[in-house]
């Protein structure tokens, strides 16, 4: 795999917060999935509605806690 040039350059802090930041990224758009397959949890016209529920309660709750672990990362990593 190819690096690009700006990543090459970086320091190790450099790499960490980008790291972090693509980390955050990821996260939204696994909320997002999270929310889609909420939604097609709640919809009643179906037989299955509501089976993912506690899943997605749990899902929720550890998002959230991945989140503000890299957002905690994110202020331990020292900028220059």
């Amino acid at each position: 795999m190819m690096r690009k040039q700006r990543e090459i350059d970086m320091t190790n802090d450099e790499m960490k917060k980008y790291t972090l930041g693509n980390m955050a990224g990821m996260l939204e758009q696994l909320r997002q999935k999270v929310n889609v397959l909420d939604a097609l949890d709640r919809d009643t016209t179906t037989t299955g509605s509501y089976d993912l529920h506690d899943q997605l309660t749990s899902m929720i709750l550890y998002l959230d806690m991945f989140d503000r672990a890299v957002m905690n990362a994110v202020k331990v990593v020292p900028s220059k």
